[in-house]
């Protein structure tokens, strides 16, 4: 009986370590790649930055639509190029999560360019980009998303247009898909009064928030402070639409892309802004869904009604 005792914890021990060094690999797997799209990037290579991409890839550039699939991709990058001159990019990521067959990456970037009109622009920002790590295969890109960490002016990056066809709001079937609409449709009262505290309550304790013009939001207290101090009485929603595009089933986690469309009145002003965002729902213990990590960015600057 001792002697099985001893084979059972060994035999757990090896499948342990074996699971540890499988993570490890998938991780070192993401990082090398990681390093090869900033490189690609950094040097202008399409090609090499193509070839990170799957072939059903989401591109959420800031102020531009978002672009689905390679052709549509390889149009977007081809037109950045052509219209700027890179003088400089890095990308750090500050979190790599291991979800299992995919792996989130965060991090923050630094983009400084030429724009088309020679005028020097420093865009520094956060991004999000979520890899599909397959056996045999290096990771590829799955969805890729990136905005400034800081107010900018838009023309130092509204100056790409590729034709694009807006998607169809997506039908739930599945038990994530209803869930994810469950939410999204409790969460939208919230955001349209303005109701902070409602809104916390999607939020997992350790949620990271990524939107336009400032830096990550870490944690739900920082996430809890940016949601109070955002919502401005003064200026209240004249309407709001939100719907879900795509869900991705991550097993125990799973992605959302979603666009938003925000019409409101400023000193007599109406206005307008359209947006797009990658969020990332996980189970919890008791099996209901919070947001864990969540970035939204612009897809125009915005304009008067």
């Amino acid at each position: 009986m001792k002697k099985n005792r001893v084979a059972i914890v060994l035999l757990a021990a090896i499948f342990s370590a074996f699971s540890l060094q499988k993570k490890n690999v998938g991780y070192e797997k993401v990082k090398s790649q990681s390093q090869k799209f900033g490189e690609a990037l950094r040097t202008e290579s399409l090609n090499e930055a193509i070839d990170l991409m799957d072939n059903e890839t989401i591109l959420l550039p800031e102020y531009h639509k978002s672009l689905w699939g390679k052709g549509k991709i390889r149009e977007y990058f081809t037109q950045f190029f052509a219209k700027t001159e890179t003088i400089s990019y890095s990308k750090e990521p500050f979190e790599i999560l291991d979800l299992g067959e995919y792996f989130i990456e965060l991090g923050t970037f630094e983009h400084q360019y030429k724009t088309p009109d020679s005028q020097n622009f420093d865009y520094y920002g956060k991004y999000a980009t979520y890899w599909k790590v397959s056996d045999g295969e290096n990771p590829r890109v799955i969805a890729h998303i990136w905005g400034a960490s800081s107010y900018f002016e838009a023309e130092n990056v509204n100056f790409v247009s590729i034709d694009v066809r807006d998607r169809e709001t997506m039908e739930f079937k599945t038990r994530w898909e209803k869930e994810i609409e469950e939410m999204r449709r409790f969460s939208y009262e919230a955001v349209f009064e303005g109701d902070a505290k409602t809104q916390l309550k999607s939020y997992a304790d350790d949620a990271t928030y990524m939107t336009y013009y400032d830096p990550p939001f870490i944690g739900k207290d920082n996430i809890t402070k940016y949601f109070e101090s955002h919502y401005n009485p003064d200026v209240p929603k004249d309407s709001l639409m939100t719907r879900s595009v795509k869900v991705i089933d991550m097993g125990d986690y799973a992605l959302k892309f979603g666009e938003y469309y925000v019409e409101w009145t400023w000193e007599g002003q109406p206005s307008y802004i359209e947006g797009k965002g990658l969020t990332l729902y996980k189970r919890m213990k008791d099996d209901g869904i919070k947001i864990y990590k969540q970035m939204i960015n612009h897809s125009m600057p915005a304009s008067p009604k």
